[in-house]
């Protein structure tokens, strides 16, 4: 057989496997998640796009992939996500940073929430 005529039969085998079937959140959450914010309420961070990455034990949200990074740890339900971060404001007050999120078929649904923010997510994997 040809070379060029092989490359041309495998190309479309080649990308089927590159691609591969989406898992959903629910059977494997781990990796690299984005979205945009969607304020419900207040002001939020919604400039630019949000980060979730989630590890075997380990869970970060970075609200508009800025400075401010919210830390948990994957509990004993492996599709509860919950991450959080207590600075302080201008007047030495805590300041909470709460998100929270479910597997939504093949995205992950959230909420993040400060005193002066609420807001929705759906986050979709990272693709490379």
């Amino acid at each position: 057989m040809r070379p060029a005529l092989l490359a041309t039969l495998l190309a479309p085998l080649a990308l089927a496997a590159c691609t591969g079937t989406p898992v959903s959140p629910a059977q494997d959450p781990t990796g690299l998640w984005t979205g945009a914010l969607v304020t419900d309420q207040g002001k939020c961070p919604t400039e630019r796009n949000s980060s979730l990455q989630i590890s075997q034990k380990n869970i970060t949200f970075t609200p508009a992939d800025g400075s401010l990074i919210l830390h948990g740890t994957r509990g004993t339900d492996p599709n509860k996500f919950h991450a959080e971060l207590v600075t302080q404001d201008a007047n030495h007050k805590p300041l909470p940073m709460v998100f929270n999120a479910l597997p939504v078929g093949l995205a992950i649904g959230g909420t993040y929430g400060t005193p002066s923010c609420r807001a929705h997510i759906t986050l979709t994997r990272a693709h490379y």
